[in-house]
């Protein structure tokens, strides 16, 4: 009976000591979503390159230089099977009843979205995302690309009182391509180029 008190009191040292330490909810890793790689694997991927362009997209043949255009208009099949041959696969494809210009369908290949009304190409738009390095202006002006930078190989013209941003245009006129900038000054990056319709609210 002397080594009750005993067991008692270790039953109750233990029933003290602390829990070890849960980590808080906002010290847990952040979760990272499952994200695709890019790819730029269609079956022409090794011999043309994709230009953007005020009017579509612009095919290149790397060897002889040739370029063809993707024009706004090309029924969507045609415009879907066109950039695949350099692109891949579409990721994907949605809707949205709702745009400023109309209801309009998209096709997403990583960072390029084709836009579509009517089964019609009517537009492009270039995110800053995985595969955006893979387009550019034949001038060289792509995502990333600095004001400085591109206003040494292309007219820049700010749009003044724009509600998407530091908004600008490339070059002016129906071929001018919209782009917006991450922050003001000649050092910001651009963060996102489009042209044609696409499903802005202003």
């Amino acid at each position: 009976m002397r080594k009750l008190p005993a067991l008692v009191l270790l039953a109750l040292l233990a029933a003290c000591k602390p829990a070890a330490d849960k980590p808080a909810a906002d010290d847990r890793p952040p979760v990272v979503p499952d994200v695709p790689e890019a790819k730029l694997d269609g079956p022409a991927a090794a011999s043309l390159s994709v230009a953007l362009d005020g009017a579509g997209l612009r095919f290149i043949d790397k060897t002889s230089g040739k370029a063809s255009l993707l024009a706004f208009g090309t029924p969507r099949k045609q415009a879907e099977e066109a950039l695949a041959r350099v692109a891949g696969v579409v990721d994907d494809r949605s809707d949205n009843d709702e745009c400023g210009a109309g209801p309009m369908q998209f096709s997403r290949f990583d960072a390029m979205t084709l836009n579509f009304q009517d089964d019609k190409f009517v537009g492009w738009f270039l995110g800053d995302e995985a595969g955006a390095e893979f387009y550019s202006t034949v001038s060289g002006i792509g995502i990333g690309t600095t004001r400085a930078k591109a206003s040494a190989s292309a007219t820049v013209v700010d749009q003044k009182d724009s509600t998407l941003g530091e908004e600008f245009s490339l070059g002016t006129g129906d071929a001018a391509i919209g782009g917006m900038f991450a922050e003001p000054g000649q050092d910001a990056k651009i963060e996102a180029l489009f042209a044609g319709a696409n499903c802005f609210f202003r």
